[in-house]
């Protein structure tokens, strides 16, 4: 058969095949805007954001900037590009890309591959201009809910650019809620679906053969699993009598469903004093919930570890459970078992899906223990496998640095061993290899996991994927839980797709060209991590990162204000720093203010109501320090742009590094001059003036002279001399 090539002049020559459905769907994200493209993983999602890329960029010569959640991904895409592109001016931006380089790098680029985190920080930084792209490619698009860095990065594009935004993902979600919310967050009017079994994609569909491999629970198992399910139906029948539990059955409270009690113990806590010790009965519930699965779905080896580990947390909750005779008998028959080396009946169901079938493979399984025990019966059973996990530290179990991964995976394309053993950092986000067939060794409620995991095999021949499911357990209704949501997301993205999704008012750039009479509010870069920022960026006000002196928002030359979450307040307490905050914020501006977010500032930590009284009447009448609450960020950001448009706007006051301060003595204003270096804050400034004497010999001590002051370290001198050296520019 005579293969067809694209031809374009960003495109290498014979380089990327002819696929009618691609340019089929590229054409269209150009023609219809904001798209969000949904395929399954190998049909070739990032060859139509090629497409889109080149034409564009012939086209507007505006930027291209993609979007990827991991490191090795965005490398991944760049690679891509220069392997089928004749675009070199390509740049990659992720946390090792230093700050002060990523404006250059951004000027001198086509096309930028970056994580979502170092381009969110860039735009607070404002070192780089979204209204020089003209396409904003978001890979994994699934991941665009809640605060990921995803959505506020879309609505800033939307804002600043009249571009296009393309997501791509083989899974956006099992109900329309999800993947409006999606479709919302990205601001896509328009759904492109492409099925394995469309006429246009089926002749380059690699067929899956999914089989089930069911397997008995022993008797010795369903022994233990009886003495935990009463140990738990006891926990819910107290519970129900407390009032806060419907029923006793643990078929109703899975795990989600706990969760949900225990986030509504939480709420109500200040009100129903039961709900204290209701809070300690899910706790204890969870541990329970945890160990039943364990048996069930994972092993006994696996169950032992986790009942030794719970023995040895200095918990109520622990204590309780494992000083239960029943959870001590069930502790006593797991270790019998473990002693006698009984292995859970997935383990020989395993071996033989691996003798019996010629090929490389990934086993996927949820826990780093179910992992390492994996790996270890195939290595008994002369099977050559090797564990794969994430880069943190968990269940015992050492993480991988992100070099580690890489060379694992390439160990594994180089055949140095069969089997990869993953935990869900294989699922998503690396460069996995395709595989001859996939083993699920248990299966997944998600329906997003679920063809994460089977697109690793089937990509260039067909492919299998076994499923090893305990009977009458959580693994048979996560199984189908993850099919119904399969099949439901298909639904509803047809319908979806074919009603067409009404396209949001866009306003013009004109509308959003930075004006005088926009208030702006200067932000410690420190608060970066709270989401204030976030809404600020998306409300009419200016905004500006930089280290301040004082204080966590600078409203005008008399106004700055100290942010504090209820139990960052209460700790302030503890540990002393509150007044001396106080003092600070008082004797740098006239108006301080500081502002309490949250609920609950009586119960957020085990500090007597009246110590919190006398603070908050301490701040009030001594310091003469207001205090405005709000009850979460949003809240919080609408009260400084508020305040920063009455202070700037109606009052007419100026925005100043430095407050209109009340009088002060020589020595205060000696140390508000000092302070006001780089990273030297109240007491670092009192130091270099004891050490030196005056602000003069402070201002032309060398960077060795300064670091013989004490907590002056080399970096904090550096930048300390490079800011008194350096050129104003005007």
């Amino acid at each position: 058969m005579h293969v067809k090539y694209l031809e374009h002049p960003l495109l290498k020559k014979d380089r990327i095949e002819a696929r009618l459905y691609q340019e089929l769907v590229a054409s269209r994200v150009i023609e219809k805007g904001n798209t969000l493209v949904v395929a399954p993983t190998a049909l070739g999602k990032t060859p139509i954001a090629i497409i889109v890329s080149a034409f564009l960029l012939k086209k507007n010569g505006k930027k291209v900037l993609f979007l990827a959640p991991t490191k090795p991904l965005t490398n991944q895409h760049e690679q891509t590009f220069k392997d089928l592109t004749t675009i070199d001016r390509l740049a990659v931006f992720t946390g090792e890309t230093k700050p002060e380089d990523r404006g250059r790098l951004w000027r001198e680029s086509d096309v930028i591959f970056a994580t979502p985190q170092t381009i969110q920080s860039t735009i607070f930084a404002h070192q780089i201009k979204l209204e020089d792209v003209g396409l904003l490619v978001v890979d994994e698009a699934h991941r665009a809910v809640g605060d990921y860095a995803y959505v506020f990065i879309a609505d800033q594009f939307t804002r600043k650019s009249d571009g296009i935004i393309l997501g791509l993902t083989a899974s956006p979600g099992g109900t329309r809620e999800k993947i409006q919310e999606i479709c919302q967050n990205l601001h896509i009017h328009n759904i492109e679906v492409k099925k394995e079994e469309d006429d246009d994609v089926a002749p380059y569909v690699h067929a899956k053969e999914w089989t089930w491999v069911p397997v008995d629970l022993p008797l010795e198992y369903l022994e233990i699993r009886d003495l935990i399910q009463k140990v738990m139906e006891e926990s819910l029948g107290r519970l129900k009598a407390m009032g806060f539990a419907k029923n006793t059955s643990i078929r109703w409270y899975n795990r989600r469903n706990i969760l949900t009690l225990q986030s509504y113990l939480l709420r109500i806590k200040g009100k129903n004093p039961q709900a204290y010790q209701g809070i300690s009965e899910t706790a204890g519930l969870m541990k329970m919930h945890h160990a039943y699965n364990l048996l069930q779905s994972q092993g006994i080896e696996q169950l032992a570890e986790y009942f030794e580990k719970l023995a040895k947390e200095d918990t109520k909750a622990s204590k309780r459970i494992t000083a239960h005779l029943k959870i001590r008998k069930a502790i006593h028959l797991a270790n019998e078992l473990v002693e006698q080396e009984a292995v859970h009946p997935k383990l020989p169901k395993l071996l033989d899906i691996m003798q019996a079938n010629g090929g490389n493979a990934i086993v996927f399984t949820h826990y780093r223990t179910s992992a390492k025990h994996v790996m270890g019966y195939l290595l008994q059973n002369d099977i050559s496998a090797r564990m794969f996990v994430g880069q943190s530290t968990k269940e015992g179990t050492k993480g991988m640095r992100q070099k580690e991964q890489l060379e694992m995976l390439q160990r594994f394309r180089d055949r140095e061993f069969r089997v990869l053993v993953a935990t869900s950092v294989g699922e998503e986000g690396l460069d996995i290899p395709s595989v001859d067939f996939v083993v699920f060794y248990e299966p997944v409620p998600s329906e997003i996991r679920k063809i994460q995991r089977a697109g690793r095999t089937g990509r260039h021949s067909d492919g299998k994927v076994f499923v090893l499911m305990a009977k009458n357990t959580m693994d048979e209704a996560y199984y189908w839980s993850a099919k119904k949501k399969e099949s439901t997301m298909h639904e509803v993205l047809d319908e979806m797709s074919k009603e067409g999704l009404r396209p949001e008012t866009q306003k013009t750039l004109s509308q959003y060209d930075e004006k005088s009479d926009k208030a702006t509010i200067y932000i410690d870069h420190r608060e970066h991590a709270s989401g204030i920022t976030r809404e600020l960026m998306n409300a009419d006000v200016h905004t500006k990162p930089m280290q301040l002196p004082v204080g966590d928002y600078l409203l005008s030359d008399r106004t700055v204000v100290e942010r504090k979450s209820t139990s960052d307040f209460v700790q302030s307490i503890i540990d002393g720093r509150l007044f001396q905050q106080a003092q600070e914020l008082k004797s740098n501006f006239r108006n301080p203010i500081i502002v309490i977010e949250g609920d609950d500032l009586y119960t957020v930590r085990n500090v007597h109501q009246n110590a919190i009284r006398g603070a908050l009447g301490a701040l009030a009448i001594d310091y003469g320090i207001p205090i405005l609450w709000t009850k979460d960020v949003e809240d919080t950001a609408g009260l400084l742009v508020v305040l920063a448009k009455r202070e700037q706007l109606d009052k007419k006051r100026s925005v100043r590094l430095r407050g209109d301060k009340r009088a002060m003595t020589d020595n205060d204003q000696m140390e508000f001059l000092v302070g006001g270096l780089p990273s030297v804050g109240a007491l670092m400034s009192k130091d270099l003036l004891k050490h030196f004497g005056n602000v003069e010999k402070v201002f032309s001590a060398s960077e060795k002279e300064l670091r013989e002051v004490p907590k002056m370290g080399p970096k904090k001198a550096k930048e300390i001399r490079r800011v008194l050296e350096k050129e104003y520019k005007k």
